[in-house]
């Protein structure tokens, strides 16, 4: 673990009893705890002689120090001054009370702002009072830290920022907390710019805005990786206390305004111990990644990542001019692969001469030229490339698809979630196309709804007979694992996923070879249910000249249309159907039909982004490069590769079996089904040439 930097959390979420609190921390290794509610009662409302006679004692007896109160300190509306008379004398209290536990920090806040009023007329009246509990600080050699918080003045960093210069304290500095950040619509990045100079503490939490939903540390919008990596490069030590408000726990309605049903939306089914169990997971890794990234870049002759590729083939050959061009900021190339001996010719001729050629994947990845290896072989080597990759400790960045079958995916998957201080992606490069990010955070933020439907008409992927015969290996079960679910749609699968979510049961009708002189499907038709009993369908071909690319998102309160990948238009109902069809009578239905009043309902945005192609490659590259430097959030984890693959191996097993195939399926059977056609396939090649 990175030297002086200090794990810590909020204890009582893990439960009210202070014993298993302590057990609980002790047995994940780690020494300290932020101390706020004790058997079903905050830290603060004990007396100093209860603290030296139970509480202290018990720390002991755990070998666990505090790092810091969690006191409710601010906590009270601005023009209460009876509270905050209270308040100050709580405030003497507590800082006696941390001078016992050796403490020296005491969390707080910056006062409740009346419901609808302007915070900024309060400024004055905030500062006043954060000078006089800073002074009692002071006293005590204290440092009181304020934590950003909504419904408080500090809820944003301008006015955090406001605080910090006004009370102009070495006793008040600042926590900051990543989700209560995302929480207020603030980009966090931008928040710790600004207040940086402040920073004395971090408290571990994640968010998302469109809910507004803690989630897991790292996996929210926090950007909690790249911030701690940029603060641990520039000298930060201290402590990272989690509060990862994961579940529901007993003190929780007592820290704020609203219920807490409000806070914690969504049962994660998880209880108290395992969630805090997982959030410190999840801080650990993060911080292995960034231990591993600084120990490897972080010099100042470190700052740019080593790629070698294997495989330079029509899509691997351009990954290898884009980085030789220098179109990958901090990224070179520095090494390429390919057992054919002609692109070694090519590797030569248009490659700069420092590039070290390869024949064997397994010696480019031994011969510590690279730091990353980017893998763009045929579908089956993929994940067992990057097994052998992973294993050398190299970051892996694996076109799409991840494989060809899920059981080996999951290896691939489980081998990268043991290395969390390597960086994993996969080469969905859709994702960085402008119209689908768009897209999926519109349906994110609930703007239409909960979904019911789902529909892609995509056969755009025309491909004659000319196409297939250039190669013995396309289109057949042993060379690429499938037709046009393995080779042209995995990006649409993705990106269907991405945005709408993963069905829990699929019905597929597919064509094998209908069409062109094939053996594997050129044609598809999908059903899926999702778990809240929406439908959709999926539609695909290689065989329509012609082409068709249309793209439906159906909700509750609202409609996507994207046509050609280009042309979004966007239906946001006034009112849910839900709630028309209950208000509407008979007479107002049947003036909707004669098309009365039907504008009314619905507002209407269209927009159009035109084709990405080429960039999204190299953004794709950028995002993985800036993930290994800064840790910044990768937009395609590889681990989320085995989604894509595992809608085309259950629509595969439908059309095989005749069946509904429920998510997730028995791989063991996929697989045994697909050697079925592999070794059909071998036994027909055999008699053509018999």
């Amino acid at each position: 673990m990175l030297k002086n930097i200090h794990v810590s959390g909020f204890s009582d979420e893990i439960s009210s009893d202070f014993d298993t609190q302590l057990e609980t921390v002790k047995n994940l290794g780690m020494s300290y705890i932020s101390i706020r509610g004790v058997n079903e009662k905050n830290f603060s409302e004990y007396s100093i002689d209860e603290l030296n006679e139970y509480i202290k004692p018990k720390l002991d007896e755990y070998n666990i120090k505090v790092s810091s109160i969690g006191s409710p300190i601010g906590k009270v509306f601005i023009d209460d001054e009876e509270g905050f008379e209270k308040q100050v004398n709580l405030l003497e209290k507590l800082c006696e009370m941390a001078n016992i536990l050796e403490c020296k920090y005491i969390r707080m806040f910056s006062f409740y702002i009346p419901k609808d009023k302007n915070p900024e007329d309060y400024k004055d009246e905030v500062i006043k009072k954060l000078k006089i509990f800073a002074s009692i600080a002071e006293k005590y050699n204290i440092i009181l830290l304020h934590e950003n918080e909504k419904d408080i003045y500090g809820d944003i960093a301008s006015r955090c920022l406001t605080i910090f210069k006004e009370v102009d304290s070495e006793n008040f500095k600042a926590i900051f907390d990543f989700a209560n950040f995302v929480q207020c619509k603030e980009d966090t990045k931008e928040c710790y710019k600004l207040l940086k100079d402040y920073i004395e503490y971090y408290h571990i939490k994640d968010a998302n805005q469109a809910d507004k939903e803690n989630v897991v540390c790292g996996t929210g919008e926090g950007k909690i990786e790249e911030i701690l990596t940029d603060a641990i490069r520039n000298g930060y030590e201290g402590f990272l206390t989690m509060e990862p408000h994961l579940v529901i726990f007993d003190s929780l309605k007592d820290l704020e305004l609203e219920d807490v049903h409000d806070i914690i939306k969504t049962d994660k089914g998880l209880d108290g111990e395992s969630a805090y169990a997982l959030q410190h997971k999840s801080l650990v890794d993060i911080l292995k990644r960034i231990e591993f990234r600084l120990n490897n870049f972080g010099g100042e002759n470190m700052k740019e990542v080593r790629f070698g590729i294997v495989g330079i083939g029509q899509m691997g050959g351009s990954h290898a001019t884009w980085l030789a061009e220098g179109k990958v900021k901090n990224a070179r190339l520095t090494a390429v692969c390919d057992v054919n001996p002609e692109k070694k010719e090519w590797a030569s001729e248009k490659l700069p001469k420092d590039v070290k050629f390869f024949d064997n994947y397994v010696d480019m990845l031994d011969s510590k030229e690279i730091d990353a290896v980017l893998i763009a072989t045929p579908h089956y080597d993929h994940p067992v490339i990057a097994i052998e990759a992973l294993n050398r400790d190299l970051h892996t960045l694996v076109e799409k698809p991840a494989g060809v079958y899920t059981k080996k995916i999951r290896e691939m998957n489980e081998l990268a979630e043991s290395k969390p201080h390597l960086t994993f992606g996969m080469m969905f490069n859709q994702r960085t196309n402008p119209l689908y990010q768009k897209i999926k955070e519109i349906v994110a933020n609930g703007e239409i709804g909960e979904i019911r439907r789902t529909n892609w008409i995509i056969t755009t992927w025309w491909r004659p007979q000319a196409y297939y015969d250039t190669s013995s290996w396309r289109a057949t079960w042993s060379g690429e694992g499938g037709g046009v679910l393995a080779n042209q749609a995995p990006h649409q699968l993705d990106l269907w996923q991405w945005i709408c979510g993963m069905p829990s049961k699929v019905r597929a009708n597919l064509q094998f070879g209908s069409h062109r002189n094939i053996v594997v499907e050129d044609d598809v038709t999908a059903f899926v249910e999702y778990p809240n009993g929406a439908t959709g369908t999926f539609i695909t071909c290689t065989h329509d000249i012609l082409g068709t690319d249309r793209f439906e998102i159906h909700g509750d309160k609202g409609k996507i249309l994207v046509e050609g990948s280009k042309k979004v238009t966007v239906k946001r109902m006034k009112e849910s159907e839900n709630e028309l069809n209950k208000r509407l009578t008979f007479a107002d239905v049947a003036n909707l039909f004669r098309g009365e009043g039907m504008s009314d309902m619905f507002d209407v945005e269209e927009f159009e982004i035109p084709d990405q192609w080429g960039t999204q490659h190299v953004n794709v590259m950028i995002n993985f490069t800036e993930a290994i430097l800064e840790g910044t959030p990768l937009l395609a984890p590889g681990t989320e590769g085995i989604k894509g693959v595992m809608l085309s191996n259950a629509m595969h097993l439908s059309s095989w079996l005749g069946k509904d195939v429920e998510l997730p399926f028995n791989e063991d059977l996929y697989l045994s089904e697909l050697n079925k056609r592999i070794e059909e396939e071998a036994k027909n090649k055999e008699e053509v040439f018999a």
